[in-house]
């Protein structure tokens, strides 16, 4: 049979197949199919190749960091300053879910993949404002990473006693930093910055690195 090109939407009401068939026998083995109720099965393999993925209110999401745009050779970086906005976090919820009010913080990975050139160390932190520029302080940061973030301890349910460390964004390349914090912030801090927590008056441009945050939506 030959392929079919439609414009517009395509509508199943009773369940929609993806199928390949047997030469010797006929048989249909069917690797995709969706009910008309919406249910989703697959047999096959998921490859969900995006920077954002989640599965209900489970959030799988990576942010590229670049250091490109700053400016400590001319201006010299403080104490919480930003050095890049790394991006949005996602609020929704399935159908049927109260709206969200919280982000649990389950996960975070920081992979450097190239060296900023200069001592830096900082952490992430969540903000309800987008768009503070590079050298200027996160505005009412929730830090979620970093030596400001008080852990919690999933097997007691309580905080811990031990104080996590900060991110060293001028590790050798491949290094990585990563941290299980099971924090919370609030659902309108959903922008996220990387920033610095050691003043710095050098050139940081090379710093490249990639973040992997997991957390949920309740």
């Amino acid at each position: 049979m030959a392929n079919t090109t439609f414009k517009g939407t395509v509508r199943a009401e009773s369940g929609l197949k993806v199928s390949a068939q047997t030469a010797g026998t006929g048989a249909y083995t069917d690797y995709f199919t969706v009910s008309s109720a919406g249910v989703t099965v697959i047999t096959g393999a998921l490859k969900a190749n995006a920077s954002q993925n989640w599965l209900g209110i489970k959030k799988f999401q990576s942010f590229v960091g670049t250091l490109a745009s700053t400016d400590a050779a001319t201006t010299a970086y403080g104490d919480g300053d930003v050095l890049y906005e790394l991006g949005t976090l996602d609020t929704t919820v399935p159908s049927g879910h109260v709206s969200g009010s919280k982000f649990f913080i389950d996960k975070a990975l920081v992979g450097i993949t190239t060296a900023a050139g200069q001592t830096l160390v900082g952490g992430l932190s969540l903000s309800a404002t987008s768009g503070t520029a590079t050298n200027a302080a996160v505005s009412s940061g929730t830090e979620i990473v970093g030596a400001g973030v008080t852990t919690f301890e999933p097997q007691l349910s309580a905080t811990q006693s031990i104080t996590e460390i900060d991110v060293n964004f001028n590790n050798t390349a491949g290094n990585y930093h990563i941290f299980t914090p099971y924090v919370t912030a609030a659902i309108a801090s959903k922008y996220l910055y990387a920033f610095s927590t050691t003043a710095v008056n050098a050139d940081i441009t090379a710093g490249r690195f990639t973040v992997l945050l997991e957390y949920t939506v309740y």
